[in-house]
C-alpha cells in the first residue's frame, strides 16, 4: 500500500463506516417491523431459522475476505486476481439445494407452521454468496463508495421488505419470501457496480489453490458465526416460546454493534495484507480495537438509560421482559466486534489460531447452555457473555509485537515461493 493511499485509508473507511452504520440502522428496522408483525411467538422461530441462514450464508463472507486479498494493487501487477463469482455461485446453489432437502427436519425442529419458510430461506443463499464476491472485488480495490453502495441497497431493500410485511400482515414464510427478492435486487446492484473490475489476471492461482483459502476463511468464519449466532438457537431449544422471543428481541442489540462495526475489521483486510511490519499492524490492530470499545460502550449506556422506550419501538409490549437483558446484550456484541477484528486480522495474515479458538470456544458456550445454563435467559446470556470474554482477552494476547513473520498467505510468502520456482 502506497503512503498516499495508507494516509487515505482512515477517511475511506470512516465513509464505509458511516454507511454500514445507516444500514445497520435500517437492519434494525427491518427486525423491529418483522417482530412487531409476528409476535413473540412466531418472531423466535423465525429469528432461529433466520439465525440458521446467517450461519449457511457464511461463504458470503469468506468470498469478500478471500477475493479481497486477492484484489490489490499488488496482485493485479502480477495478474493474479480473482473475482471468485463463478465459485461463489456453485457453493451457494449447494447449500441452498441441501437445506431445501432438509427442510421437513428444520420445520420440526424450529416448530414452524410450513417447510416453504426454509425454501425461501435457501433460495437467498446464492444471491448472497455472489454479492459476497462482489464486494470481494470492490473491497479488495478499495472502492469504498461502490461497496457503501451495495451495503446500503442491501438493507434498504430488506427493509422495503418488512414493510410490505407489515402493511400485508405476512406470515413467517411470507417474510422469507420477500427477503428472497430483495437479494435478488442486491445481486443486480452489485453486479452494475463491480462489473468495470471482474478481470481474472492471467496469473490467477488455480482453483485448487483458491479453494483451500475459501475452505480456511469459511472455517474462521463459521466459528465466528458460531459464537455470535448459535445463542439465538440454542435459546429457542431451552426456553419456552416467548422467553425464545424476548431473548431473541434483546439479541439484536449485541447484534447492532457486532455487525456496525464490521467496516473496522473490514478496512483492517488490505492494510494488514499487505504490511510485514509487526509494530504497525500492531498498532492499527489496537486502534481498531479502541474504536470498537468506543463504539460498544456507547450503545450499552444507551440500552441502560432507556431500555423501555428501545423495546417498545423494537416489538413493543409484548416483549417487556426483554428490557433487563438489553445492555448486557450490547456489551457481549462489543465483545464478539472485538473478536472478529482479532480474526480477520488472523485471516490476513495466514494466522488461524483464532479459528481454533473461536470453534473451542462456541462448543464450550453450547455445551454450557445445553446441560447447566437453561433455565431462563439470564443464564443462557451468561453464558454466552462469558465465553466471549475469554476468546477476546486470547484474541489480545495474540496481537503481533514489534516484529511479525509473514505468514503463509502473505504477499511476502508468496513472492518469495514464485521466486524459488524460478
Amino acid at each position: 500500500m502506497s503512503p498516499r493511499a495508507r494516509r487515505a485509508l482512515p477517511v475511506a473507511g470512516l465513509s464505509l463506516g458511516m454507511a454500514m452504520g445507516l444500514a445497520n440502522v435500517m437492519s434494525y428496522v427491518f427486525v423491529a417491523l418483522v417482530s412487531a408483525t409476528l409476535g413473540p411467538a412466531d418472531f423466535g422461530g423465525f429469528s432461529a431459522l433466520n439465525t440458521y441462514g446467517v450461519l449457511l450464508a457464511m461463504p458470503a463472507g469468506a468470498f469478500q475476505v478471500v477475493v479481497a486479498r486477492r484484489q490489490t494493487t499488488t496482485d493485479r501487477e502480477r495478474g493474479t486476481q480473482v473475482t471468485g463469482v463463478w465459485p461463489a455461485l456453485a457453493v451457494g446453489s449447494a447449500l441452498a439445494g441441501g437445506t431445501i432437502a432438509c427442510a421437513p427436519l428444520i420445520r420440526d425442529g424450529l416448530r414452524l407452521d410450513t417447510s416453504w419458510s426454509i425454501v425461501w430461506m435457501a433460495l437467498m443463499l446464492p444471491p448472497m454468496t455472489v454479492t459476497g464476491a462482489l464486494q470481494g472485488v470492490l473491497l479488495g480495490r478499495e472502492s469504498y463508495g461502490r461497496l457503501s453502495v451495495v451495503y446500503l441497497v442491501t438493507a434498504g431493500t430488506r427493509v422495503l421488505a418488512a414493510l410490505a410485511a407489515t402493511g400485508l400482515d405476512f406470515s413467517v414464510a411470507q417474510v422469507f419470501a420477500a427477503t428472497f427478492a430483495a437479494s435478488l435486487v442486491t445481486l443486480l446492484v452489485a453486479l452494475l457496480l463491480a462489473a468495470p473490475a471482474l478481470d481474472t489476471g492471467g496469473r490467477a492461482p488455480r482453483a485448487l489453490a483458491l479453494l483451500g483459502d475459501l475452505v480456511r476463511s469459511n472455517i474462521a468464519l463459521a466459528g465466528l458465526m458460531a459464537l455470535s449466532s448459535l445463542d439465538v438457537v440454542l435459546a429457542r431449544s431451552v426456553l419456552t416460546d416467548h422467553d425464545s422471543g424476548a431473548y431473541a428481541l434483546a439479541a439484536l442489540f449485541g447484534k447492532v454493534v457486532f455487525w456496525g462495526t464490521q467496516f473496522v475489521a473490514l478496512a483492517v483486510v488490505p492494510s494488514v495484507a499487505d504490511s510485514a511490519e509487526g509494530g504497525r499492524v500492531r498498532a492499527t490492530l489496537h486502534r481498531s480495537a479502541l474504536g470498537v470499545l468506543a463504539i460498544g460502550l456507547v450503545v450499552a449506556l444507551g440500552c441502560a438509560l432507556v431500555p423501555g422506550p428501545l423495546v417498545a419501538i423494537s416489538g413493543g409490549s409484548a416483549f417487556v421482559d426483554a428490557e433487563p437483558l438489553l445492555v448486557w446484550f450490547a456489551l457481549i456484541g462489543t465483545l464478539w466486534a472485538v473478536i472478529q477484528v482479532w480474526l480477520f486480522a488472523g485471516m490476513s495474515r495466514g494466522d488461524h489460531v483464532m479459528t481454533a479458538v473461536v470453534w473451542a470456544a462456541a462448543g464450550v458456550q453450547s455445551a454450557l447452555v445445553l446441560l447447566w445454563f437453561d433455565h431462563s435467559p439470564t443464564e443462557v446470556l451468561t453464558a454466552v457473555g462469558a465465553t466471549a470474554a475469554v476468546v477476546a482477552l486470547i484474541g489480545l494476547l495474540r496481537v503481533p509485537r514489534s516484529e511479525m513473520t509473514p505468514g503463509p498467505d502473505s504477499a511476502e510468502t508468496t513472492e518469495a515461493l514464485g521466486l524459488t520456482r524460478e
